[in-house]
């Protein structure tokens, strides 16, 4: 069930990271400027340092909600772990 589940939450991340990351990168878009004799001219644009910051923060608060979520879930197995009765049951059966 462990393994089933680690798939399953490795599985997600890889498809909506991805999938935030390039809605990201595309909504910060900056013309990349070349210079020519006659001027600067306006190139394809580049995604901008903004767009990274974006994501690194983004990425940042689903970790912490993650850590969160894992130490509230660790300190609720400590709880069933020390109830007696549930010990007293699974000896019984």
């Amino acid at each position: 069930m462990a393994t089933a589940m680690n798939t399953l939450f490795r599985t997600t991340g890889g498809v909506v990271g991805p999938t935030i990351a390039s809605v990201v990168l595309a909504e910060y878009l900056s013309p990349l400027m070349i210079q020519a004799p006659r001027g600067r001219v306006p190139s394809s644009r580049l995604s901008n340092a903004t767009a990274f910051n974006y994501i690194f923060f983004t990425a940042l608060g689903i970790s912490l909600v993650g850590v969160l979520v894992t130490l509230f879930v660790t300190s609720r197995a400590a709880e069933i772990e020390a109830y007696e009765p549930v010990k007293e049951a699974a000896a019984a059966v």
